[in-house]
């Protein structure tokens, strides 16, 4: 699988009030540092993510994350032509 996002593409992200699960979203996290990831098990204070390649870091190595972390959600990206 690929990266969510390959190089050089612009990606918009806007804050929300709320996130739903399948949501693309870009979170400062504590240990990871900025980070791009799809959410896939939202609460009301935390929430789970995952990566779309094989080698990303697994949602246990991530941890919950609070909602706070969250930048905002991908609204809009045009990919750099090849």
């Amino acid at each position: 699988m690929h990266p969510m996002l390959s190089p050089g593409t612009f990606a918009l992200f806007r804050r929300s009030a709320s996130y739903r699960d399948g949501d693309v979203l870009l979170v400062e996290h504590p240990r990871f540092g900025r980070i791009v990831k799809r959410a896939i098990d939202v609460g009301k204070e935390a929430l789970w993510l995952e990566g779309a390649n094989a080698n990303s870091l697994s949602r246990e190595t991530m941890g919950p994350i609070e909602q706070r972390l969250v930048q905002g959600k991908l609204v809009y990206q045009i990919a750099r032509k090849k």
